[in-house]
């Protein structure tokens, strides 16, 4: 359209000219027709610098036209680029996700070629390489061995089955595989949860596995997340989950338990939480038993283990010590049958007071119930007194159990230990009566006698036992305390195992 326009202006003036030459040739006056003239040039000059620059101002353009559309066309190449650098990464997770569910050599041969090829793929387009950790192949591979061990067949049945009992404390799990005593191990109940990465930076391990003593390095990995434990998870943050559903944790203290006790293959799990309502009860059984039931492959401390859990039982926390109190021989003709009488549990614990009435062995469920009134609250008093303490400490609670005279705790940054015992004696006395009170005013009427039993049960016995005494009823001290439940609950698994019950009993309360 421009350059029409300049060709019209060209010849208009051409135009122009030849008029004011005619003209000036038919006048007399030449000096008129000189200055025509003059006009005419200057307008023809004009015209020629105005096309000069239009042509300057059109190859400008069209350069500037053609530098927009390649750095378009890069653009969206680049785009193109990050899009399917995006999809290669994506692609190989999802890989790696199916070679962790069924592993076998040959994906795992695929997916190094997949790995390569793709970085030879993302280094022509400049962008960061996919690196896939040192040990993860190790670490498949061994889980291939493994499954050819087993054979990864879950046989039906029940024979050759292992029993775990777990109790699930708030300071320590408890945990056996056999009614013995010396058996029960306790480990701390601190859980720390970390991702892949945070336990391998930089392709190496935070955790040690063999030299560090086991119970003071508990870890282990499980899909895709790796898990410290005890003191390991204290100083990575963890505190002992006051206030939690012992659901949450449940599964990895019941692995880690099975992995410390050399536990593999078919096992039973007989399990025990509070019994705050039936409703919840019943509600958090089901998500405990969804969660454990079926074949666990994990690592501990660099060794692969693999468990199948089999059977779940899982009864109100408390009722395990009963059924450890009733397998003791009896001392004399006239000690107590606790199947023929009605009676009270009380599982003073860290986190809950675990109140249980038994009629002639059976539990009584609208007249039991859990409250949060543990130990924890004792701790609290405790740290109350003592500047910069922490009631979740380790250190505390173990200076805390520990005889008198040895009672010291100093808490980080603090210049000077306090001596516990300078005001503890005050404090048990004072919380050995709440906890009475709170027993007698649910305890019904009828029921004269109660166990005691967990931790709190034996720090607090002396006072407890006295108070209840003054209150006309007799209480009796399950031994081993602590151990008791998780005792209690083997036996419950071995007796349901020996006479094969079906699966509908899969809790004492049902």
């Amino acid at each position: 359209m421009v350059p029409l326009v300049f060709g019209a202006l060209g010849l208009a003036v051409g135009a122009v000219a030849g008029a004011f030459t005619a003209h000036a040739a038919g006048e007399k006056d030449r000096q008129a027709a000189k200055h025509h003239r003059k006009i005419a040039n200057e307008l023809t000059d004009k015209y020629a610098s105005l096309k000069k620059k239009y042509d300057e101002l059109a190859d400008d353009s069209k350069n500037q036209i053609k530098r927009l559309t390649d750095q378009h066309v890069l653009d969206e190449v680049e785009k193109d680029c990050l899009r399917l650098a995006v999809r290669l990464q994506q692609n190989l997770i999802f890989l790696m996700w199916e070679i962790d569910r069924e592993p076998t050599v040959d994906a795992l041969t695929s997916f190094q070629t997949a790995v390569e090829q793709t970085n030879q793929v993302l280094s022509q387009l400049q962008e960061e390489l996919i690196i896939v950790p040192n040990d993860y192949c190790t670490r498949i591979l061994n889980t291939i061995e493994l499954n050819k061990r087993i054979n990864i067949i879950i046989p039906s049945g029940i024979d050759n089955t292992n029993i775990l009992s777990v109790d699930l404390g708030r300071t320590y799990t408890k945990t056996c595989v056999s009614h013995e005593p010396n058996s029960v191990v306790f480990i701390s109940a601190n859980v720390e949860q970390l991702s892949f990465e945070q336990g391998h930076g930089h392709g190496h391990s935070v955790f040690e596995s063999k030299v560090i003593n086991p119970l003071s390095n508990l870890w282990m990995e499980y899909q895709g997340s790796a898990y410290a434990f005890g003191q390991l998870a204290a100083e990575l943050g963890a505190n002992l989950g006051v206030g939690k559903s012992k659901v949450e944790d449940g599964l990895i203290k019941v692995l880690i338990s099975a992995a410390y006790l050399k536990i593999e293959g078919n096992t039973s799990v007989v399990i025990s939480l509070p019994f705050y309502s039936l409703e919840q009860f019943e509600i958090e059984k089901s998500q405990l038993i969804s969660q454990m039931l079926g074949t666990h492959i994990f690592n501990f401390r660099g060794q692969t283990v693999w468990l199948n859990i089999t059977k779940v039982w899982v009864m109100p926390q408390g009722y395990g010590s009963l059924l450890w109190a009733e397998a003791q021989p009896k001392k004399s003709k006239t000690s107590l049958d606790f199947t023929k009488i009605s009676l009270a549990i009380v599982d003073i614990g860290f986190q809950t007071i675990d109140l249980l009435i038994i009629d002639n062995f059976r539990f009584v469920k609208y007249l039991s119930k859990s409250e949060d009134f543990g130990m924890s609250k004792f701790y609290e008093m405790i740290a109350k007194e003592i500047e910069g303490a922490d009631s979740q400490s380790l250190a505390l609670i173990s200076a805390v159990n520990k005889p008198r005279g040895e009672r010291f705790y100093r808490p980080r940054s603090a210049s000077k230990a306090a001596n516990l015992d300078d005001f503890l004696p005050n404090l048990v006395d004072m919380f050995s009566r709440d906890i009475c009170s709170r027993v007698l005013a649910w305890l019904p009427e009828r029921v004269t006698d109660v166990i005691v039993t967990g931790g709190g049960g034996e720090f607090f016995w002396e006072d407890v036992q006295r108070l209840l005494k003054e209150a006309q009823v007799k209480a009796y001290l399950a031994a081993p305390s602590r151990q008791a439940n998780a005792l209690g609950q083997y036996i419950y698994g071995e007796a349901q195992l020996r006479s094969r019950l079906s699966s509908s009993a899969e809790t004492i309360a049902g």
